[in-house]
């Protein structure tokens, strides 16, 4: 009997521990459970504004305690649940980690890529007849002689620097071609019905409605005033190289113009191989560019470029530079360091990453309104596609020279040298060779 009650006793005993187990195991498991906990994502690449369904446990209910980070940019919370949450893919993101936060803890969710959509590009001619003249009037009936440098204002009318013809044409939004200035050679400022170009090159539109040119051979950079006055913004006449007021300073071949928001033009000083600087009070500067034709990144001032023929400027102040005969696009910064954005330095047409993509005398830049950068490569007759939060270059346009128009690969260009973007995405091109403008759109 009393082993009888001392096996009850260890019966009892265990039976407790067991239980006590039981229950430690159970509120463990119960506190583990709500954790919050990651399962998977989808899809783990795509581009700006994919959604992408994050799926777990325990997220909760309050969305203001939940975000999402796309290498560090924040995502737009579409949905969200205690078991799933749906982002937008941040526009004009980088490649890397995904993070949700639930409250105060962060959560590695995975890597996403960033791609491109699948785009058709389409081709068009937009004027020119393709013959070799001066003739104003329709789109198609209109010709030009060596059309060098396109442009746009804030009304959707497009300007072309007709080089060899020595003027300036507008393409209005009513479908006709007119000529704003020029015909024969000189260095003439005043009205528009008496001024004078010489061989003038690229040209840029501020805000205001202003138009500031490249006049190459005259090695100056010229105004058109709104009110139809031609004024020498800066340059004497004489080819050279100084800094100073517009009055005295001095550009050699000076081929693409760029405005800021802050009224600060910018020159591709190509035989200087410098980027200038015009600042609203006429201050001619020099802010890129030794002065001797070779590559470095660095500081600006004391970096290289060779040849740069396309210059353009974002909203925050960077200034863009295809830097020709380096076959690279660069960077300026507006904390005065110049980089390379894509290039090898040698000539060539590979699309694919930032680091291995290659150029061959890219000679005309433009930004669109995502921060994509649209290259006219010249030496590959193609339009090339930069897009910096995916950091990919992609041929969007052109194969052979030649003239074609029609989708991607099967059109063909001429020596293209500028481009220009309006704000519905639309591409338009100087196609020198063909001696037309072409338009490239999304179809």
């Amino acid at each position: 009997m009393k082993i009888m009650n001392v096996f009850l006793g260890v019966v009892i005993i265990c039976a407790i521990n067991i239980c006590m187990l039981s229950c430690k195991k159970e509120t463990t498991s119960s506190q583990e459970s709500k954790e919050p906990v990651i399962v998977s994502f989808w899809p783990q690449s795509g581009y700006g504004n994919e959604v992408v369904s994050i799926l777990g446990r325990q997220f909760g209910n309050d969305r203001s305690a939940l975000s999402v980070t796309f290498s560090d940019r924040e995502a737009v919370i579409l949905e969200s649940s205690t078991d799933e949450v749906k982002v937008a893919v941040p526009v004009n993101g980088t490649s890397g980690l995904v993070q949700l936060r639930v409250g105060d803890r962060v959560f590695d969710v995975g890597t996403f890529n960033y791609t491109e959509p699948v785009n058709i590009y389409k081709v068009i001619t937009y004027t020119g007849s393709g013959m070799t003249g001066k003739s104003d009037g329709p789109l198609l009936q209109a010709t030009f002689h060596n059309p060098e440098g396109v442009t746009l204002d804030g009304a959707g009318n497009l300007y072309v620097t007709d080089r060899n013809n020595n003027a300036i044409r507008k393409v209005g939004t009513d479908g006709m071609v007119t000529t704003l200035l020029g015909g024969t050679d000189g260095f003439v400022d005043g009205p528009l019905e008496i001024a004078k170009l010489d061989y003038p090159w690229k040209s840029a539109v501020d805000e205001t409605g202003n138009i500031y040119i490249a006049d190459r051979d005259n090695h100056s950079i010229r105004k058109i005033s709104i009110d139809g006055m031609v004024s020498t913004l800066a340059g004497t006449g004489q080819a050279g190289f100084v800094d100073g007021p517009g009055e005295i300073a001095r550009f050699n071949q000076p081929i693409d113009v760029a405005v800021d928001l802050s009224g600060n033009v910018y020159v591709a000083d190509n035989n200087n191989h410098r980027i200038r600087k015009i600042d609203p009070n006429g201050m001619v500067s020099t802010v890129a560019g030794d002065g001797t034709a070779g590559f470095s990144d660095g500081m600006a001032t004391s970096s290289r470029v060779r040849n740069p023929s396309g210059i353009e400027t974002d909203e925050a102040g960077n200034v863009y530079i295809a830097d020709r005969n380096n076959h690279r696009i660069r960077k300026l910064s507006v904390d005065g360091h110049l980089s390379t954005i894509s290039g090898l330095g040698t000539a060539g047409a590979v699309d694919g990453s930032l680091a291995q993509a290659s150029f061959s005398q890219p000679y005309g830049i433009a930004l669109d309104n995502d921060g994509k950068l649209y290259v006219a490569d010249l030496g590959s007759n193609k339009v090339r596609l930069i897009n910096i939060g995916s950091e990919t270059v992609l041929t969007i346009a052109g194969s052979a020279a030649g003239f074609a128009d029609g989708i991607g690969a099967a059109a063909r260009f001429s020596q293209p040298t500028d481009i220009a973007v309006d704000d519905e995405g639309n591409i338009y091109v100087a196609d020198l060779g063909n001696a037309r403008i072409r338009m490239i759109f999304v179809d």
